[in-house]
């Protein structure tokens, strides 16, 4: 009986013993992986997941051993709360914390709660991962590099179109076939520039992606689109519905067309304009102004001087508007609202120049790109050299003022048409006419 009891001790010792050896290899596994985030966020082992619900646990146990720096106890630990391993340190006073078991106490009682918070139930997907928060990083770091319209028609395309259905969606987990899906199902109901303009912005984001090495491939490359339709050439009115149209529409707006069809100037370049950049015979061109917000010009060859003309067109233009202005500081705005801030050009297109469009019997689809195609149109009529035109447009090359923004009137390609006739006849009546005199006989 008394060997049975001393062989149940030592069983039960050892089984103790096995135990307490297990327990230490957890312990050190655990500080292992503590010690480096990536294997914990990339290890399957120890994770609890319900499919309905799409939660982890994730099981995180940190215990760090407290260090002595100096007059401070130190522990070192990983934080997981904002979705991306962080390490974080936390000390206390000598002075406070006189030994290191006390000072170990106070790490362990502070590490439950770290512990604690580590272990919440979190989404299963990795926020560093998903299409928002990479949406998120663009802009931060990136987008804001970028022209501001074109951040703003990215921010748009994103929060109306892709964050809805694929915010939540991690990027790896991004299918060529389920975006093809996604863009398929807008067509036609929006129009194939909207599509493909939404494509671009998500194509942009994920190529981000790929220089980050967040994932290895963009998936919105080879997609198929809807094909383009072909775009409707920009307007442009006869040269006495030029007139009629400036004549009748109301201040600003007046003005700002004036600026547009004369000097070339874009409508941001006109509504952004200060007083200080307008000379004696010129305008300097560097700034522009879209949805309220200040920019560079579009290109570099859109920095540039716009001479006046010699019949004082321009100049009247500016020295009529500053005579009712009462913003005239050099830094102010040549045409600003009531509060000194930049006009709407939505506001001058929609409530001024298209009603008095209608009025005059004209089109409405006039924006303020037909003013541009104008402005290059009579310059090539008149005979300016293409450079002459680039150069003032602040254009990079001649491709685009004479491709884009070149058009001629029905007129112009009528006596374009006589003359080719006068060319060829004028010079052949002279030859028909000279058999007839040599047949006739002399007195």
């Amino acid at each position: 009986m008394r060997i049975s009891r001393i062989y149940l001790v030592l069983y039960a010792s050892g089984a103790t013993s096995a135990f307490a050896a297990s327990q230490s290899k957890n312990s050190c596994a655990r500080n292992f992986l503590a010690s480096d985030p990536w294997m914990l966020l990339n290890q399957n082992h120890d994770w609890s997941t319900t499919r309905r619900s799409d939660v982890v646990h994730k099981r995180r146990h940190q215990r760090p051993k407290v260090t002595s720096i100096g007059p401070k106890w130190r522990i070192t630990y990983w934080d997981y709360t904002l979705g991306e391993a962080r390490r974080r340190t936390k000390v206390w006073s000598k002075t406070v914390v006189r030994s290191h078991w006390e000072a170990q106490s106070l790490a362990d009682q502070f590490m439950f709660e770290v512990n604690s918070r580590n272990n919440q139930p979190e989404a299963l997907i990795p926020a560093r991962d998903t299409v928002k928060t990479l949406y998120d990083s663009c802009r931060q770091l990136t987008w804001k590099h970028l022209k501001n319209s074109t951040q703003a028609q990215y921010e748009f395309l994103f929060t109306t179109y892709i964050l809805p259905e694929w915010g939540e969606v991690r990027l790896k987990d991004l299918r060529t076939m389920e975006l093809q899906k996604f863009f398929n199902s807008f067509y036609p109901r929006l129009s194939p520039k909207t599509i493909r303009l939404m494509h671009g912005s998500l194509r942009t984001a994920l190529s981000q992606a790929v220089v980050w090495e967040l994932i290895p491939k963009n998936p919105a490359v080879g997609v198929k689109l809807p094909r383009r339709k072909a775009r409707k050439p920009p307007l442009v009115l006869s040269l006495p519905d030029i007139r009629r149209l400036i004549e009748a529409v109301p201040e600003p707006s007046k003005s700002v067309v004036t600026l547009i069809v004369f000097a070339s100037l874009r409508v941001g370049e006109v509504l952004g304009l200060r007083w200080n950049r307008v000379k004696g015979d010129r305008l300097l061109i560097v700034e522009r102004v879209y949805d309220g917000e200040f920019d560079d010009v579009k290109t570099d060859a859109g920095h540039r001087e716009v001479p006046f003309d010699q019949r004082g067109v321009i100049a009247e233009v500016l020295k009529r508007w500053r005579a009712r202005g009462k913003f005239l500081e050099p830094e102010d705005l040549v045409f600003a609202n009531r509060a000194g801030k930049p006009i709407d050009r939505h506001n001058l297109l929609n409530r001024q120049i298209k009603v008095t469009a209608v009025k005059l019997g004209l089109p409405k689809a006039i924006d303020f790109r037909s003013f541009r195609t104008m402005h290059c149109s009579l310059m090539l009529r008149t005979g300016a050299r293409p450079e002459v035109t680039r150069d003032n447009m602040g254009h990079a090359n001649i491709d685009v003022t004479q491709n884009v923004y070149g058009r001629s009137w029905w007129e112009e390609r009528v006596e374009a048409v006589t003359r080719t006739v006068d060319a060829v006849f004028c010079q052949l009546e002279p030859q028909l006419e000279s058999p007839d005199s040599a047949a006739v006989p002399s007195n």
